[in-house]
């Protein structure tokens, strides 16, 4: 696996750097600000913690969903922390202006975006689950993995595989959103979210 990382890195380099660049050339502004703002509100996964008990107040469906985003998350982020042991690490990019660089990232491997990975893990999860609530977090979750690029965490192709990891993570957990959910089952899969390193 660690080989076919390696060989994707080949791949999707000159890209990476085509598109970062192409974000460092954009005009500096209010956009700056509220783009590191949403990156620090999804540190620790605060932004997603906050939705679902928001999310919970509700009994039925949107209880369920809430349910669902974090036990997607949960499993997410373990995942998320396989992959980013694995060689070679990746640097974080180095191509944006300073103004665009909020405080020093975690020493782990830029790939994947774990920012991205939960993301996407809970907004599926409640998707799967509530369409109405998932056309409300999806939008707020493309934002948090395009603000990892935009301010300068991460490479776009983290971005995509962390969404990736999370998106399928939302699907394999899918019957965890259900009212006759099988309750051992999900606890696992959040006790081996609960065991990784939560990195970025």
């Amino acid at each position: 696996m660690a080989g076919t990382l390696q060989e994707a890195g080949k791949t999707v380099g000159p890209l990476d750097r085509a598109l970062v660049d192409r974000v460092s050339r954009l005009p500096a502004g209010a956009a700056d600000d509220a783009f590191q703002r949403l990156s620090w509100a999804a540190n620790y996964r605060k932004l997603w913690f906050a939705a679902a008990g928001a999310m919970a107040l509700r009994n039925g469906r949107p209880r369920r969903a809430a349910a669902h985003g974090l036990i997607a998350l949960a499993l997410a982020s373990g995942t998320n922390a396989v992959f980013k042991a694995l060689p070679p690490s990746r640097p974080r990019p180095e191509q944006l202006s300073f103004l665009r660089f909020g405080p020093p990232e975690s020493g782990s491997s830029s790939l994947p975006s774990g920012h991205s990975a939960s993301a996407a893990a809970f907004a599926t999860g409640v998707a799967l689950v509530s369409p109405g609530l998932g056309a409300a977090v999806i939008p707020v979750a493309a934002a948090v993995g395009y603000s990892r690029v935009h301010t300068g965490a991460h490479w776009p192709s983290d971005v995509v595989l962390g969404s990736a990891l999370g998106i399928g993570a939302a699907l394999l957990t899918k019957n965890c959103g259900q009212a006759s959910q099988a309750l051992p089952a999900c606890r696992r899969l959040m006790l081996f979210g609960g065991s990784g390193s939560w990195t970025f």
